[in-house]
C-alpha cells in the first residue's frame, strides 16, 4: 500500500534551481527538434511559490505527436501515473529535483500550461491568489490540493477567455 503524500511548500537555492533548469531544458531540446520547448509551471514565474519541482512543456502539432513521443521515449521514463493518449503524454525526469515533462498537441484540451503561465505573468492578482491557494493546501493531501489546483487554473483560463473581445 502506498502512503498517501502531502503538498510542501519547498524553497531552493535560486542558483541550483536556475542550472538544474538551463539543465533540463537543454536534455528535452537535445531530446527532440519538434515543437516548442518551455518551462511551465511555478517555478517559471517569479514569486510564485510552490513545490518548486520543475515542469517542461513539449507542445507539437498534432500530425508529430507520436515523433515527438518516440524522440522522448529513447531518453525518458514515460509517468506511468499520468495519462497517456494520442493528445498527451508524461514523462519523469531525473534530477535532484522533482522534474517532469508534459508533450501535449497543440490547441488540444491538454495544451493549456503555456496559458496558465502567461496569466500568471500578466495578472498579479491572479498570482496572490494562487499563492495564497498554495499556502492553504501547504501539507494537506496531494490528491485534494491537485484538484483545487486544477480547479483554479480551469477558472483563470475561462475567466480569460470570457474576458477576450469578440472578433470582428
Amino acid at each position: 500500500m502506498v502512503a498517501a503524500c502531502n503538498f510542501h511548500i519547498a524553497r531552493h537555492d535560486p542558483l541550483l534551481l536556475r542550472q538544474e533548469r538551463e539543465r533540463l531544458l537543454s536534455l528535452v531540446r537535445k531530446a527532440t527538434r519538434l515543437g516548442s520547448v518551455r518551462e511551465v509551471g511555478s517555478t517559471a514565474v517569479e514569486g510564485v511559490i510552490g513545490k518548486e519541482d520543475i515542469d517542461i512543456a513539449v507542445v507539437v502539432p498534432g500530425n508529430l505527436f507520436k515523433a515527438a513521443r518516440a524522440d522522448l521515449d529513447r531518453f525518458f521514463e514515460r509517468d506511468r501515473e499520468q495519462i497517456s493518449n494520442d493528445e498527451y503524454q508524461g514523462y519523469r525526469m531525473q534530477s535532484d529535483f522533482d522534474a517532469a515533462i508534459q508533450l501535449t498537441v497543440s490547441g488540444s484540451s491538454f495544451d493549456t500550461f503555456s496559458d496558465f503561465v502567461e496569466i500568471l505573468l500578466g495578472n498579479r492578482m491572479v498570482r496572490k491568489a494562487y499563492n495564497e491557494l498554495k499556502m492553504k493546501w501547504d501539507g494537506q493531501p496531494m490528491e485534494q490540493y491537485r484538484n483545487a489546483k486544477a480547479e483554479f487554473i480551469e477558472r483563470a483560463l475561462r475567466q480569460r477567455i470570457d474576458a477576450k473581445p469578440p472578433r470582428t
